[in-house]
C-alpha cells in the first residue's frame, strides 16, 4: 500500500535548515509540511494544523527546546503526536533528556533525506494507526453503554408487566378463564424481542381472543398511522402495500390514537352496514368490508404515549363490555412487549447504523433482506426437522435479530482496510477476519435473550460447509486481543457449525450476489442460483441450498419487500 499522508509541523528558529527540510520533503507528494520559526508559537500552530508528526530543534533563542516537548505532552490535543527532535547536539546525554521527556525519534541535523521521509512516515502512520484504533474502541463503548441504558428500561418494562398482570389477578371474579389467558399471552408476548413477529402475533391472538371477523395493527409515524398487519381467515398476514393513513379524529383508528381512549362503534339492529365505515366513520384499512362492530385499541404506554392501533371487526354481535374490559388489559399488556421490542429494535438499527457509518454495503434494507430470507429458510427447515410450533416461533425470534446483526463487528475494522478500493493482501483480509470476534465479544456477558443467538451468527458465518471458512475453533477473546497476520483458513465443518449462522451465511451471500454495490450491479437469478448450487457441500448446508431453491417466491417476496 502507498504510504498514508503525514502532515508534519517543523519548529525549527533558522530559515535554512526550515528551507532545507522543505526541499527534502518536497519530493513525496503525501507529505504536507507546516514551518514554525518561533518556538513560543509551536504549540498554538500544532492546534491549528493538526500535525501527524513534529520536527522539534531543541536550541532556539525565545524557547528551550527541551522544555517545549514537555509542553506538548501536556496539551490534549497534541500530547499523543509524535516528536522527532532535529538536533545538532550529538551528546548522549542530550538524547536521554530529550527521551526523558516527551521525544519520540532523536536525528542529528540535517539527516539523509530517505531516512528522514522513512522516520516520518513510521512514525505518523503509527499515530494515524493508533488514533483510528482509539476511535474505534470508543464507538464500542458508547455501543455498550447504549446497550445497559435499553437493558435497563427494558428491566423497567418487565416490572410494569408484573404490575399488569398482578393488576388482572386482582381483578374481578367472573370470566378468571379469560382472565388467565390473557396473563399467558401477555407472558407469551413478553418474551418476543422481534418487532415484526410480535405485531404478527399480537394481531392474530386478539383476533383468536375476540371471536374478529377481521383486523388490523397500525404503528404511529408522527402525524401518521401506518398499517403493518391485517387479520384474514384467522391468520396475521403483512400488509406489502404498507398502507399510510393521516391521523384524524374523523376515523375510527385515528379517533383512538388521537384520543389515547378505545372506540368502540357498533349499528343499531334496525341499521344496514356499510362497506369501510360505520355511522358515516370511516375505519381506516377495512374498505370493501361490511362493518357492523368495530373495536380501536390504543396501544398507549404508561407515559401516555401511543405506539399504534389494534383495530377488531365482528360481522353480527357486538363487542359486550366485558369483551371490551378484557381487550383493554389485552392492550395494555401487548403495549409493554411492544414497547420492549420497540427498544430493542431501536438499538439494533443503531448498531446497524453504526456499521453502515464505516461499511456503506451494511445498509438497513440488506440487514433486513438477510433476517427475512434466513426466517424463510428457517421455517421450511423447522417443519422439515419436526420442530414444535412453539419452539419454531421462539428460535424465530432469535433468529431474526442475529441475522440483522451478523456484520456489527466491522465497527472494529479500520476504515484503511473497510474503505480500501483494491483487492486486501494478506494482512489486511487477516485483519478484516477478525470483525467476527469483535461482533461475537460484543454481545458477550449480556443478559437479553437474543445474545446468545447473536453471538454465534456473528461469529461463525463465515464459516464453510468444506472447513475451509473462519474464525475457526480458536478462542475468540484470544483472537480479538492478539490478531494473527496470516488469514485463517482452516474453520468448522459441516454440522459442527451452528444452524443459524449456515442459514444467515447462505442468506448473506445470496443478498450480495443479488444485490447492487458499488463494484458491480445485481447478477441475474439464474446465475445466482448456479453459483449457489455449484457451492453446495463446499460452501453451504446442502440441505439448506435445497429449501433456497424450493423456497425461491417467499424470497423474492422478501427481497421486493425490502428493495433499496
Amino acid at each position: 500500500m502507498p504510504p498514508t499522508r503525514a502532515t508534519v509541523l517543523l519548529v525549527d528558529d533558522q530559515a535554512l535548515i526550515g528551507e532545507a527540510v522543505r526541499r527534502m520533503l518536497a519530493r513525496d507528494e503525501s507529505v504536507q509540511l507546516h514551518y514554525c520559526s518561533k518556538g513560543t508559537e509551536a504549540i498554538e500552530t500544532a492546534r491549528a494544523v493538526h500535525p501527524t508528526v513534529i520536527l522539534q530543534d531543541l536550541v532556539m533563542p525565545d524557547a528551550d527546546g527541551l522544555e517545549l516537548l514537555e509542553a506538548y505532552r501536556r496539551e490534549e490535543q497534541i500530547r499523543d503526536v509524535p516528536v522527532i527532535v532535529l538536533s545538532a547536539r550529538e551528546e548522549p546525554a542530550t538524547k536521554a533528556d530529550a527521551f526523558a521527556r516527551g521525544a519520540s525519534d532523536y536525528l542529528v541535523k540535517l539527516p539523509d533525506a530517505i531516512e528522514l521521509l522513512a522516520r516520518i512516515h513510521h512514525h505518523s502512520a503509527g499515530f494515524v494507526a493508533e488514533r483510528e484504533r482509539q476511535r474505534a474502541f470508543a464507538e464500542l463503548a458508547s455501543m455498550e453503554r447504549q446497550v445497559r441504558e435499553k437493558n435497563r428500561r427494558l428491566d423497567e418494562a418487565n416490572r410494569r408487566l408484573e404490575d399488569l398482570n398482578a393488576g388482572l389477578a386482582e381483578d374481578v371474579k367472573a370470566g378468571q378463564d379469560r382472565l388467565h389467558a390473557i396473563a399467558e399471552i401477555g407472558t407469551e408476548l413478553s418474551r418476543i424481542q422481534d418487532l415484526d413477529i410480535l405485531l404478527e402475533r399480537i394481531l392474530g391472538e386478539a383476533g383468536r381472543f375476540a371471536g374478529a371477523a377481521s383486523g388490523s395493527i397500525f404503528i404511529r409515524h408522527g402525524g401518521s398511522l401506518q398499517l403493518e398487519y391485517r387479520l384474514r381467515d384467522g391468520l396475521a398476514a403483512h400488509e406489502p402495500a404498507l398502507a399510510t393513513f393521516p391521523l384524524t379524529f374523523d376515523a375510527a383508528a385515528g379517533r383512538a390514537a388521537l384520543g389515547g381512549d378505545p372506540t368502540y362503534l357498533t349499528l343499531a339492529a334496525d341499521e344496514s352496514p356499510a362497506a369501510g365505515s360505520i355511522g358515516g366513520l370511516p375505519v381506516e384499512g377495512c374498505e370493501g368490508v361490511l362493518l357492523r362492530s368495530v373495536l380501536a385499541l390504543p396501544l398507549r404506554t404508561a407515559t401516555a404515549e401511543v405506539l399504534g392501533v389494534l383495530l377488531l371487526t365482528r360481522p353480527e354481535s357486538g363487542f359486550s363490555e366485558e369483551d371490551r374490559r378484557l381487550l383493554v388489559h389485552f392492550a395494555s399488556l401487548a403495549t409493554v412487549a411492544l414497547e420492549r421490542a420497540s427498544l430493542t429494535r431501536s438499538m439494533i438499527l443503531r448498531m446497524i447504523g453504526m456499521a453502515e457509518l464505516r461499511d456503506p454495503t451494511e445498509t438497513g434494507a440488506h440487514v433486513n433482506r438477510v433476517a427475512g430470507y434466513s426466517l424463510v429458510l428457517f421455517a421450511e427447515w423447522a417443519r422439515r426437522h419436526g420442530l414444535e410450533a412453539g419452539e419454531t416461533e421462539r428460535q424465530r425470534d432469535r433468529l431474526r435479530i442475529a441475522a440483522m446483526l451478523h456484520d456489527v463487528g466491522k465497527v472494529g475494522i479500520p476504515d484503511a482496510i473497510l474503505k480500501k478500493p483494491g483487492k486486501l493482501d494478506d494482512s489486511e483480509y487477516a485483519r478484516m477476519q477478525i470483525h467476527t470476534v469483535i461482533g461475537a465479544e460484543l454481545f458477550a456477558g449480556l443478559r437479553t435473550e437474543f445474545d446468545e443467538a447473536a453471538r454465534e451468527v456473528a461469529l461463525r458465518h463465515h464459516e464453510r460447509w468444506d472447513g475451509g471458512g473462519y474464525p475457526g475453533p480458536g478462542d475468540p477473546g484470544e483472537l480479538a486481543s492478539h490478531p494473527p497476520d496470516t488469514p485463517i483458513r482452516r474453520g468448522l465443518s459441516g454440522e459442527t457449525i451452528p444452524l443459524f449462522a449456515r442459514i444467515v451465511g447462505l442468506a448473506d451471500v445470496f443478498d450480495a450476489l443479488s444485490s447492487k454495490r458499488s463494484y458491480k450491479d445485481p447478477w441475474p437469478e439464474s446465475k445466482v442460483l448456479d453459483v449457489i448450487r455449484a457451492e453446495s457441500g463446499r460452501h453451504f448446508d446442502p440441505e439448506l441450498v435445497e429449501i433456497l431453491v424450493d423456497r425461491l417466491d417467499e424470497l423474492r417476496a422478501v427481497r421486493d419487500r425490502f428493495a433499496t
